[in-house]
């Protein structure tokens, strides 16, 4: 009897022991990963990541692609957007142009919407792994349409220059504090040519300062 229980016991802590020592591992894992990932002020607007002094509320550049819709032309839209972020005492100002096309908005076509604008906003820059902002502002837009002329019974392309406004809502994942890939959903309005969509853009931004020593 006291040879079973006594085999018993020593199933047990081999059974036991390897699980133990396995959830042991598992927490040290967590606690180093989120300190990893924490981040630590060490002044106005700078922070500590990963052995790095990075400021919050830096300049960047976003690159994106996508589709969308053409209220106007009611037909899908292909869209690129290049733009510059600055930050002035937490006033975020964006400049940048913005192509949406039936076609690539690199080649030419009888339809397409041309952008250049300017916009104001804010970001969510707390987060070492997430960068979240929204912008709105003017725009001043220019392209072609193509619409029905009543007297030479045909359609023809018509060419175009006006205000307009411009307005996107950005979400992104950091990959690095400085390097991140996301996801925009915008809006383009004028008297043309209007256009809402979705895009998927890269970010690059100027935070890295130095390595901490």
């Amino acid at each position: 009897m006291i040879r079973k229980m006594l085999l018993l016991v020593s199933l047990s802590f081999l059974i036991v022991s390897p699980i133990s020592a396995q959830n042991e591992n598992d927490s040290i894992r967590k606690a180093r990963k989120q300190e990893a990932d924490s981040t630590v002020v060490i002044g106005k607007d700078k922070v500590v990541y990963r052995g790095r002094i990075y400021r919050q509320n830096a300049p960047y550049v976003t690159l994106a692609y996508g589709l969308g819709y053409g209220f106007d032309t009611r037909l899908m839209q292909q869209s690129m957007t290049l733009a510059y972020h600055h930050y002035i005492n937490r006033v975020g100002l964006r400049i940048g142009y913005h192509a949406a096309s039936d076609l690539p908005p690199w080649w030419r076509s009888y339809q397409k919407l041309n952008d250049f604008f300017l916009g104001v906003g804010t970001r969510w820059d707390q987060s070492p792994r997430w960068n979240l902002a929204i912008y709105a502002g003017p725009s001043l837009a220019y392209g072609w349409y193509i619409a029905f002329d009543e007297v030479r019974q045909e359609d023809r392309a018509y060419g175009f220059m006006t205000a307009g406004g411009h307005a996107e809502a950005q979400v992104t994942y950091r990959l690095a504090y400085d390097l991140g890939l996301g996801l925009s959903v915008y809006g383009s309005v004028n008297k043309y040519y209007s256009v809402t969509g979705a895009q998927v853009h890269l970010f690059f931004s100027t935070a890295f300062i130095r390595n901490y020593d």
